[in-house]
């Protein structure tokens, strides 16, 4: 028997002769996760200061599996909840370096291979996502030096077919179509008043050319209606034409 067994045993013997007034806190003798029961005899009435210590002296009394159990054990031992008072006195920064250092390792290897419990799923609680737009509306405006860094790590890539594919897939069922008047207006009030940034009229100039030299402006690509016969470019068949051609059986 090593010596964190015998203090272990002292404190849980010296626990079972005595009455505690006021707060105390249950504590398994050999813990559930090590195979141990809720009946009384496995039960034992410490102080929250004892209750911390004897999870710490299970970290230092088993090996393998079961003390990465105990690392779990211990790790939760300072969360407070509207039933419980944790023990509050201050723990040394080497016990608490050492403690996170061996908790990172176990639940590191512990969720190796999982996947995430959340993952796939929709946020659906009303709470969460006022929350979540309630936050998004009070983010800072993101600086140009940030914007920069973020796109030059996306600068060049190209898209797997793999991923164009989950793009699709998510995009499946979401309702496409002529842009609404409210989301119009929505734009414009936000543009309102906002300078084009330098360069912007020359950029667009020179996509205009590039677009009329290969043939793709909107304006050169010539359709025929189904209802009326007209032919007419983009811009007037989308407006006059199609599903909105008064010729269009009813």
């Amino acid at each position: 028997m090593n010596k964190y067994k015998t203090w272990y045993n002292s404190i849980i013997e010296n626990a079972k002769n005595r009455v505690i007034e006021g707060y105390v806190e249950k504590h398994h003798i050999l813990p559930r996760s090590l195979g141990g029961e809720d009946n009384k005899e496995n039960l034992v009435a410490l102080t929250a200061r004892e209750h911390f210590i004897c999870h710490w002296l299970l970290i230092k009394i088993y090996t393998g599996e079961s003390r990465s159990k105990m690392i779990y054990a211990l790790n939760g031992m300072k969360r407070n909840g509207h039933c419980t008072k944790r023990y509050e006195t201050k723990i040394t920064s080497r016990v608490y370096e050492n403690l996170k250092k061996e908790f990172s390792i176990v639940h590191s290897a512990t969720m190796k291979g999982r996947d995430s419990w959340n993952k796939g799923q929709k946020e659906v609680r009303p709470d969460v996502l006022e929350k979540v737009k309630q936050a998004a509306l009070n983010r800072k405006p993101q600086s140009k030096e940030s914007r920069e860094l973020q796109a030059s790590k996306t600068r060049g890539q190209k898209r797997s077919p793999e991923q164009k594919a989950k793009m699709a897939a998510a995009m499946t069922g979401i309702k496409k179509g002529p842009m609404s008047d409210e989301e119009k207006l929505k734009r414009s009030k936000k543009l309102l008043g906002k300078p084009k940034p330098q360069g912007h009229t020359q950029k667009r100039l020179a996509t205009l050319a590039k677009q009329l030299e290969e043939g793709t402006h909107y304006s050169q690509q010539i359709k025929s209606c189904p209802h009326c016969g007209i032919t007419a470019s983009k811009g007037p068949y989308t407006r006059y034409h199609g599903d909105k051609c008064r010729q269009k059986p009813n």
